[in-house]
């Protein structure tokens, strides 16, 4: 996986964006005085569609999907982008 990494695999990178967004939303939504039912209500989706967006080994959702949760657990998301260093 360093490889992958040092390589900037494009793929690599997006599912590993994914794996560290899903891990801080599971923490949010553990810490949220939100119901589960509520989320999902304000998500417009399913019960189902919940848990797959907070199952990290789930590679099949989008980083939109994460970001619109985190926003209703009332998280502010920012993405940094610099130079690669030498």
């Amino acid at each position: 996986e360093q490889v992958l990494e040092y390589n900037q695999d494009p793929n690599y990178l997006r599912d590993l964006l994914l794996y560290k967004l899903t891990l801080e939303a599971q923490k949010r939504v553990a810490e949220s005085r939100l119901a589960k039912r509520e989320i999902v209500r304000r998500l417009g989706t399913s019960a189902t569609q919940l848990y797959r967006l907070l199952d990290q080994t789930n590679y099949e959702k989008s980083v939109d999907q994460l970001v619109s949760l985190l926003q209703i657990l009332d998280c502010e998301v920012d993405l940094v982008v610099r130079a690669k260093s030498a």
